[in-house]
């Protein structure tokens, strides 16, 4: 009976340990797919409003989300859970600087555009200032309550803060709209017209250096001016996993 007994408790603790295995394993996965959206979402925000601190510091965060890739597979999935919870930390510092800059920049496009388009509105323009000023409010409110979450609360602030940072992108495409009715030779129907077509038109009325011309990429979440620094370190990263045979054949 007390064979039987300690063959039973030695069953139960080998299927109560491959629960907790397989249920770590399933939280890193979840986390890191997760953190593949956060850290690749802000690539193309912090090549336009980031300073060298802010780019130093996303490069940080993708080693470090680097470092749970290889811990990964390797199967050391505690380890890449506290370096999946690591990276989401990290995030959330440079989520709330890139926001913070973001709404600062909208709103006082905004505000300009406005004045700018005193007493010489056209159909689209108060709604087009209307809609982008709703977004921006969204996005603050948005960021608000990321901030006012519990803080061990990591996921849930992230997702409040790539909510914002879609919604400001969004407000964003309001400001190369209106830009373009006042200063381009747009007339109506301009949310209608394609990525190239905007593009080139905003090279035309103001040149291949214009800061609309880098917002009109950013809002599109594509690097502008510079090379992608996610794409670059992902590169850097799938290299050193090809063996030096492989390499050479």
């Amino acid at each position: 009976m007390r064979t039987y007994l300690l063959y039973l408790l030695g069953g139960l603790c080998l299927v109560w340990g491959n629960l907790i295995h397989s249920n770590g394993n399933l939280q890193v996965a979840f986390g890191a797919e997760e953190n593949y959206l956060l850290v690749r979402s802000l690539d193309s925000s912090i090549i336009h409003l980031g300073d060298e601190e802010d780019k130093l510091e996303y490069r940080k965060i993708i080693d470090e989300y680097l470092r749970f890739k290889s811990l990964h597979i390797q199967g050391r999935y505690g380890d890449a859970y506290l370096a999946v919870r690591s990276t989401q930390f990290q995030l959330i510092q440079l989520y709330d600087k890139i926001l913070t800059k973001n709404i600062s920049l909208v709103r006082s496009e905004l505000e300009l555009l406005g004045r700018k388009a005193r007493d010489k509105e056209k159909a689209q323009t108060k709604a087009f200032l209307r809609l982008a000023l709703r977004d921006v409010s969204e996005a603050e409110q948005k960021l608000v309550m990321a901030r006012n979450m519990r803080p061990y609360l990591y996921l849930l602030k992230l997702r409040e803060m790539l909510f914002a940072l879609k919604i400001l992108k969004h407000a964003g495409k309001f400001v190369i709209f209106l830009n373009l009715l006042h200063d381009g030779q747009y007339m109506d129907s301009i949310e209608f017209y394609d990525f190239d077509t905007m593009e080139a038109e905003l090279i035309r009325g103001f040149g291949k250096n214009s800061k609309y011309l880098a917002l009109h990429y950013d809002n599109a979440f594509l690097p502008y001016g510079e090379e992608s620094i996610y794409d670059d370190k992902m590169t850097n990263f799938k290299t050193t996993l090809v063996s030096p045979n492989e390499t050479a054949k």
